[in-house]
């Protein structure tokens, strides 16, 4: 199976759409912050997607209103503390992010990405969406800071793979505890692909 891995659209819907239709893939994951605070844009990206027949996976990000979680959309699906199965591997999805200083509309405290963390119904192989990163993993800030979940970091050994996004500056791939990829904002071009099958990733961009 060959996942495209995209994260913070921000609404820039012409880029995510040059993405989408210059790669072939099986299915797609969202990690987050597909809108610019403009909840309708979702319905836009939505679109996209529904024109190529993708199957997608979505969280919100912190610049997301959660409003969007229950739109009536064609092509994304949003997980957001659930679990869900494709063929033999489970999903599971974390979407918001821990306070920030900007009082963006989806922040929540640490008690809360516990409580979801250890809902989730984990299978022998498990992958977990979630837009805000492990602390120490893919979090650090361009100023220096560590941004991370201190709850997500002490369960991320449970998950095979990690896709993460919101810190905009630490794309990349880790193996820590399981692969971890922040694909980057896909509103610098930025995305990534994931071959299940050799669990492989490829950093791609536009």
């Amino acid at each position: 199976m060959k996942i495209l891995l995209t994260s913070d659209i921000h609404s820039n819907v012409q880029r995510f759409r040059e993405i989408v239709e210059k790669e072939s893939f099986d299915v797609i994951f969202i990690s987050g912050d597909l809108t610019n605070f403009k909840k309708s844009d979702v319905f836009a990206i939505d679109e996209v997607l529904s024109k190529l027949g993708a199957e997608c996976y979505a969280v919100h990000g912190n610049c997301d209103y959660e409003e969007i979680l229950n739109y009536d959309l064609q092509s994304i699906r949003f997980i957001h503390g659930k679990s869900v199965k494709i063929d033999e591997i489970s999903i599971h999805g974390l979407g918001g992010s821990l306070p920030t200083p900007f009082e963006t509309p989806s922040e929540y405290p640490e008690k809360y990405f516990a409580t979801l963390l250890e809902n989730f119904k984990l299978s022998d192989f498990n992958v977990l969406i979630s837009h805000s990163p492990a602390k120490g993993i893919l979090d650090k800030t361009k100023h220096g800071m560590s941004i991370g979940s201190e709850e997500i970091a002490k369960r991320i050994s449970k998950f095979d793979i990690a896709v993460t996004g919101h810190v905009h500056e630490r794309y990349g791939i880790q193996r820590e505890r399981g692969l971890v990829v922040n694909p980057g904002p896909a509103t610098w071009g930025l995305y990534a692909i994931l071959d299940l099958k050799s669990m492989s990733v490829e950093m791609r961009r536009i």
